[in-house]
């Protein structure tokens, strides 16, 4: 696969893993002694950057793609709807906004799946994705027991 998008492997990753410290670092944040309030929305305002990031790259790929790909356009605006619905509604409901946009995490993942099924993505790429998101939920699980 010769994609321009797959061609900065090393550094994709380390930004990749780079990216996951954020939602660690705020979601035991409450746990050290750091305001919890303050705590739980740095931590869904930086999900629903993210999420939205994550969805934009569903998006150019889908653009690339050499299959119609409409679905992946309409669902990529969709998760990224979803993160936003999710920031809005976490003052009201924090922990079912919180499950909102980790769902939203795995959404994606799966769309990456149906990609790299498809031929679309390289192995190293939806490994990547998988493990990263992984350690995304994870810190996802830990903001729920600090809300």
């Amino acid at each position: 696969m010769d994609n321009p998008m797959y061609r900065e492997k090393p550094l994709s990753s380390l930004l990749a893993y780079l990216g996951a410290l954020p939602f660690w670092a705020i979601a035991i944040a409450p746990f050290a002694g750091i305001d919890a309030a303050m705590a739980q929305s740095a931590f869904i305002a930086y999900g629903t950057g993210i999420a939205c990031f994550m969805a934009g790259t569903i998006w150019s790929q889908a653009q690339i793609s050499p299959a119609k790909s409409s679905g992946l356009l309409l669902f990529s605006n969709a998760a990224a709807l979803i993160a936003i619905a999710a920031l809005l509604l976490h003052h009201a409901l924090p922990v079912p906004a919180l499950l909102l946009q980790a769902g939203t995490f795995l959404l994606l993942l799966l769309a990456d799946h149906r990609m790299f099924r498809k031929g679309d993505q390289p192995a190293w790429y939806f490994a990547l994705r998988r493990n990263v998101t992984a350690l995304v939920l994870l810190a996802y699980g830990l903001a729920i027991m600090g809300a």
